[in-house]
């Protein structure tokens, strides 16, 4: 749900993640789940340990968020991570929270489709064959026709002995090397390597740590509902969003338009107010997904707030949010981690009120293509960075 997407009856297109049970041994790849050590989709290929280090002090950061985020109409598995540095120093300084997917073709899904695809192969030689002997058939007996039957199958003087037919050779000639062939087309064809530019600058491949040496939250498993709001906190967050619309356009867009305003009809405390009445509604979420939809923004004034915010018509837009490194395509908003996460994760794990974590909202965006990681290993696996934006908690 965004500040311009309202629900009906109640019920928005946003997915809310709530904590459910710790999660222990049982846990897989393909569990989303927040805290923890990160689970790959490979045990043996896991990504760079690049990825998952803070930008500021380059410390192994921890992992925040693991979720299973596969896609329709692919043939690949898909997980979105979110990692933070857990140093005081490095709040606020860019890359202290970094998120990337990874993605492994799923081998039934490639055969299946292989399958299918060979099967309507085998169907389309199968007409043709069928129609080149109608023609064939017509042909011969338009000859016997006018010439007799001296002119048969087997008489034609500038031809040579007929060859076998497409649908015969189509079967003989398919093996299960050439079914593995097609799924790896398919992968490929799916993955979309058509939008990949022609040089990629790949870092080297940087090994993990020993898992005891990584530092990790206490981990929960997430179950998944739809977002419902009830009638009064629909209603104020309308309210504020005609505030905010109703406010906008003017051209100026810094503090002081907003300081003439009423302090309670601001536009700051108008997009915060709207963040509040909707998480409040369902206050043990953890994690908001809505892919190609709008984020719940903590606030208008930070750098994150103007990115999504649209000056003219106040509402959000997420078209600013910075091109896809690897193919050059827009990126969408997919997800966001909200403020109850801190209080899960950090919950007995003797971190003080100043040295815990202190944002507001973390928002993740991806690839709208979901392109190709640069690199694919052999296992089919690949990992690719993807955008971040933390708002944080207001300082005093």
């Amino acid at each position: 749900m965004s500040l311009d997407s309202h629900s009906v009856g109640g019920k928005t297109s946003v997915l809310l993640g709530y904590p459910d049970e710790p999660a222990g041994d049982n846990a897989s790849a393909l569990d989303t789940r927040i805290g923890g050590l990160p689970i790959w989709l490979n045990p043996s290929s896991p990504p760079t340990l690049g990825l998952a280090k803070c930008k500021s002090c380059s410390s192994v950061m921890t992992l925040l968020l693991q979720a299973y985020a596969a896609l329709e109409n692919t043939l690949y598995e898909r997980v979105i991570y979110v990692y933070a540095c857990k140093n005081v120093g490095c709040r606020r300084r860019p890359g202290s929270v970094r998120a990337f997917r990874g993605i492994m073709r799923d081998e039934d899904k490639m055969r299946a489709v292989a399958y299918k695809q060979k099967k309507e192969d085998e169907r389309r030689n199968r007409k043709a064959a069928e129609a080149a002997e109608r023609s064939r058939q017509q042909q011969a007996g338009l000859g016997n026709v006018l010439f007799g039957d001296g002119f048969g199958d087997d008489a034609n003087p500038f031809g040579g002995p007929p060859g076998p037919s497409l649908e015969s050779s189509a079967r003989a000639g398919t093996t299960m090397d050439e079914v593995e062939q097609v799924s790896e087309s398919l992968e490929r064809t799916n993955i979309d390597d058509a939008h990949r530019p022609d040089a990629i600058t790949q870092a080297p491949f940087e090994p993990w740590p020993p898992v005891e040496e990584l530092e990790s939250y206490k981990s929960w498993f997430l179950y998944v509902e739809s977002e419902y709001l009830t009638n009064k906190a629909e209603q104020n967050i309308n309210q504020r969003v005609e505030i905010l619309a109703s406010t906008s356009g003017s051209g100026n867009d810094g503090p002081d338009e907003w300081s003439a305003l009423p302090e309670s009809s601001s536009k700051i405390d108008s997009v915060f107010q709207n963040f509040a009445d909707t998480v409040s509604d369902n206050p043990e979420q953890v994690v908001r997904y809505e892919r190609k939809g709008s984020p719940l923004l903590y606030s208008k004034a930070d750098e994150i707030g103007r990115l999504f915010i649209n000056r003219y018509t106040g509402h959000c837009d997420n078209s600013l949010i910075p091109h896809c490194e690897l193919c050059g395509s827009v990126r969408v908003f997919e997800l966001q981690l909200t403020p109850y996460a801190i209080q899960v994760l950090e919950e007995g794990s003797g971190i003080d009120i100043l040295n815990g974590m202190e944002w507001g909202t973390i928002i993740v965006g991806t690839c709208q293509n979901d392109c190709v990681p640069s690199m694919i290993d052999e296992k089919g696996v690949g990992y690719q960075e993807e955008w971040v934006g933390v708002q944080w908690e207001e300082t005093k």
